[in-house]
């Protein structure tokens, strides 16, 4: 199979027969020290954000948790244990 990039959506049977992948870039960038962590997803739709501040509009814990732990496992965290509350509950 080709190398896949970014933007790139491929059909596959899934449970149900109608499953896709689809790539995308992720990655995680503060504005400054008093503004929460945005963990950004990028592909060929566009540009959106998810956040570890419950206050904000773009809170997710749990997608949060799952992309912070992809970034972590492939050594693209720079904020240390900071988000690691995404983890509880």
């Amino acid at each position: 199979m080709a190398e896949m990039k970014l933007g790139d959506v491929r059909k596959f049977k899934g449970k149900d027969g109608k499953a896709i992948a689809v790539t995308f870039g992720l990655w995680a960038e503060r504005k400054s020290k008093t503004q929460p962590i945005h963990i950004h997803i990028s592909g060929s739709g566009g540009n959106t954000t998810v956040n570890n501040d419950p206050d904000s509009e773009r809170y997710h814990r749990t997608l949060f948790r799952n992309f912070r732990r992809i970034l972590i496992e492939n050594d693209r965290w720079e904020f240390g244990n900071e988000g690691a509350e995404t983890e509880e509950k």
